[in-house]
């Protein structure tokens, strides 16, 4: 998170402006952190978020679907 804002500062643009989605990974492994927990530390504003299962394609879809949703509105905003 901290690497992402980084880089956002280099690009004079903010993480409150940003479109923001988490998918979460590798929900098929044993070891797994809980979904309760991985979205406390994970989630820093408001988002919709998806298991995910990438080898399988599980979820994949889903999340870039909805990226491009809020990527096209932000378009649409002038942002």
């Amino acid at each position: 998170m901290e690497n992402l804002m980084e880089h956002l500062k280099e690009h004079n643009l903010t993480f409150a402006t940003i479109p923001y989605v988490l998918m979460l990974n590798k929900r098929d492994l044993p070891n797994a952190m809980s979904v309760p927990e991985l979205t406390k530390q994970l989630q820093k504003k408001v988002s919709r978020f998806w298991r995910a299962w990438a080898i399988q394609g599980v979820g994949v879809f889903e999340t870039l679907k909805e990226v491009a949703k809020l990527v096209l509105a932000e378009l649409k905003k002038g942002g």
